[in-house]
């Protein structure tokens, strides 16, 4: 008979049809990825133009984070409690030392040079790091027996902290994910809908303000852009435009794997990244779009169900705080693609090319999939540091 407190008891109940979909997504990411690097044809020569490097890359990260989100998984959950005030402190003193010496990219302040050849987004750890800060907090409050207005109003300080650090480097996109995820932790905890109600009648009514005062000249042009990409068809609207002929051109079942005219024109700058949904529907079609976001719906609907099943208040909200995020990668990178949300840089997980994206969304299904295995401990954090 097979001990529960042994390793091999825990990898038989790990949430194997989640791990199976993550790998799928995975493996779908990689051959679009290789798709985004090669050419049917050449336009000098004619002949089949390969190039694995983003495929082969991106397949690499993958596996290694695999590794690591198994190691994540099995380790106690009391752990990731631990840390959460700690990784908390540590990401905000990161984002204060990125505003006072960060590395500038792109006209952005965004990293810290670590070592030599090794630079570090402090923002991408926040994604993780509030909503376990949230989780721990809330738990301890409700251990406690505190659910006053308090508790809340204090937890929404947590996260406006890092919003602030981030929004001044400047990155609007993930200022606003670290926002959504940390206000749907606020909304798990259990806020009144009342509360709920009157801040969202004054984030409507603040609009107009951030709008004009708060938002740089690039970030209301992006908002201007996708009200009217037609406007400057060869400038700020021309990503937008040609990632819209791309996803229309491809139909119903699309023009087949490495046949994407945009793609092979390279047409769309950073289709590889942030644009990559232009590849998927132009290749694929309409049924390729809609399966892949499928396989994203039925990550999600197994994470809520995961957070829905914690007996304890901490691996509840984590859960629901990670699956929160996930939702925000995918709705916010898919809307600003269709032109239903302004340009702001969010890569499509597991899909896109890049190293970051693929730590934390790894390091996030590790922590869900360690909820998966304690979700029977109702676990108290005495003697948690």
């Amino acid at each position: 008979m097979i001990r529960k407190d042994s390793l091999l008891y825990k990898l038989t109940q790990l949430h194997w049809f989640l791990l199976l979909t993550i790998i799928a997504l995975a493996f779908f990411g990689t051959l679009v990825l290789f798709s985004a690097g090669s050419s049917a044809h050449d336009l000098a020569t004619g002949l089949l133009h390969i190039d694995a490097s983003y495929a082969i890359a991106h397949a690499g990260r993958f596996i290694l984070m695999l590794g690591v989100a198994l190691i994540v998984a099995l380790l106690p959950l009391r752990l990731w409690a631990a840390v959460a005030y700690p990784g908390y402190i540590v990401g905000v003193i990161m984002l204060v030392m990125v505003d006072f010496g960060g590395v500038v990219v792109n006209g952005a302040e965004r990293w810290l040079q670590i070592l030599p050849g090794f630079r570090l987004q402090p923002s991408e750890l926040m994604k993780i790091a509030v909503p376990l800060a949230l989780a721990r907090y809330y738990h301890q409050s409700f251990s406690a027996g505190r659910n006053s207005i308090w508790v809340h109003i204090i937890a929404f300080m947590m996260v406006v902290i890092p919003v602030g650090l981030v929004l001044r480097q400047p990155d609007l996109g993930t200022a606003l994910m670290i926002l959504g995820t940390g206000c749907a932790v606020i909304f798990f905890a259990g806020i009144s809908l009342r509360i709920v109600v009157s801040i969202l009648l004054l984030v409507a009514a603040m609009v107009p303000v951030v709008y004009f005062f708060a938002l740089h000249d690039y970030q209301r042009q992006r908002i201007e852009t996708m009200f009217n990409p037609e406007a400057d068809p060869l400038g700020a609207g021309y990503q937008l435009q040609q990632g819209l002929i791309a996803i229309g051109s491809g139909g119903v079942a699309g023009k087949g794997f490495m046949e994407g005219a945009q793609k092979e024109l390279d047409y769309i700058p950073e289709q590889h990244t942030d644009f990559i949904f232009t590849i998927v529907a132009e290749e694929f079609g309409f049924v390729g779009a809609i399966v892949l976001l499928v396989a994203w719906g039925v990550c999600i609907i197994q994470g809520m169900q995961i957070a829905g099943n914690s007996r304890s208040t901490f691996g509840g909200l984590a859960a629901a705080g990670f699956v929160s995020t996930l939702l925000l990668y995918v709705v916010i990178n898919i809307g600003m693609v269709i032109g239903l949300l302004p340009v702001v840089g969010i890569p499509l997980p597991l899909i896109s090319y890049g190293g970051t994206v693929v730590v934390t969304v790894m390091v996030g299904f590790g922590l869900l999939m360690a909820v998966h295995l304690n979700r029977a401990n109702d676990m108290t954090l005495r003697g948690v540091f």
